[in-house]
């Protein structure tokens, strides 16, 4: 059956729609709404570094919202320290962090680096949207990180989303288009919020292993993976996960009290790092499952260990992500049983 015969227009059942924001901090930001018609929702911002601020499945909200909320990229503010990055910070369900740092503020190489970098805060050039031969919805974007006098980076960001089943496929290119070797870090830093997260969630994540970041984390290791209610001046804890010898990775989460969830698929050695953000804060609520080419202990640390990727002029990188999303403890499982 053509379902698109009975309609006027594809955006009854699927589709991307352009919108800007009105009012407030976010004023006349850009925004890509997009929908499967089978009940996964999803928006892209356009100047925020195309990253993904609400995501939603079957009407329950999936995604960390932080109280910051959605700003404009101008309000980011690239002081030394956390703050100017936290100010702007709306986590969202996806905030891609990079690509000339991730983690922490550093100096290395003689530059003062920033919390997460500035890809987040810089808008896309251009963006186009298809159904493809294989029958899913594709989006492309384009953002420059260009600078006179600096590295010159271009990003190519294709988004594939399944009209048939219930998925987002992100692939990432990334080009040197300058004439200096630059550092290449990314960290995919996804974030799950109520209602898919509370002290009632189930994780997975097929690691072989993984360590506390902080003294406070390894103490509570053996509570990696389970969530409690929300505690006011909740202290973070971070998690470092190692796949060895793994060719796929998955972290998934369950709740069952709305039977749905959603999985992390990831090539571990294409993206060997993955950050676990436990932050049970109150209004603060997030969960962070973060696949990444980089720790998040800052650049210098990653040059010192001899782990640190670069792009040389006219050289490319890819990388990719795939979000699942399903209901049912039986397909939570069955993910489960796959690793």
């Amino acid at each position: 059956m053509d379902k698109l015969a009975y309609c006027g227009h594809s955006y009854q059942l699927y589709g991307v729609e352009e919108q800007r924001l009105v009012g407030g901090r976010a004023d006349g930001m850009r925004v890509l709404e997009v929908k499967n018609g089978r009940g996964l929702q999803f928006t892209i911002l356009l100047d925020r570094g195309c990253g993904i601020a609400r995501l939603s499945y079957l009407g329950s909200n999936c995604s960390f919202m932080s109280a910051s909320g959605l700003r404009r990229p101008e309000y980011f503010d690239r002081e030394v320290g956390a703050q100017g990055f936290l100010r702007n910070f709306h986590a969202g369900f996806l905030t891609t962090c990079g690509i000339f740092n991730v983690g922490v503020p550093c100096v290395d190489d003689g530059e003062q680096t920033y919390l997460h970098g500035d890809l987040d805060n810089t808008p896309s050039e251009n963006h186009s949207h298809y159904v493809g031969d294989d029958g899913n919805l594709h989006i492309e974007c384009t953002i420059l990180i260009e600078q006179i006098f600096y590295h010159k980076v271009v990003m190519k960001r294709h988004f594939t989303v399944g009209l048939n089943s219930d998925f987002i496929r992100i692939n990432d290119v990334f080009e040197n288009t300058g004439s200096t070797t630059c550092p290449m870090m990314v960290l995919y830093h996804m974030n799950m919020g109520y209602p898919l997260l509370d002290e009632d969630s189930q994780l997975f994540i097929n690691s072989t292993s993984h360590k506390g970041r902080t003294p406070l984390a390894c103490q509570d290791e053996a509570n990696w993976n389970k969530m409690c209610a929300p505690e006011h001046n909740y202290e973070e804890r971070c998690y470092y996960h190692s796949f060895d010898n793994k060719d796929k990775a998955v972290a998934a989460i369950y709740q069952p009290k709305i039977d749905l969830g959603l999985a992390i698929n990831f090539d571990p050695k294409n993206l060997p790092f993955f950050t676990q953000w436990k932050q049970m804060g109150y209004r603060d609520y997030a969960l962070g499952l973060e696949p990444g080419n980089s720790h998040c202990d800052g650049r210098d640390k990653m040059r010192a260990e001899g782990k640190l990727q670069f792009l040389n002029p006219g050289q490319k990188a890819s990388f990719a992500v795939e979000v699942q999303l399903f209901k049912g403890n039986n397909s939570f499982d069955a993910i489960k049983s796959q690793y």
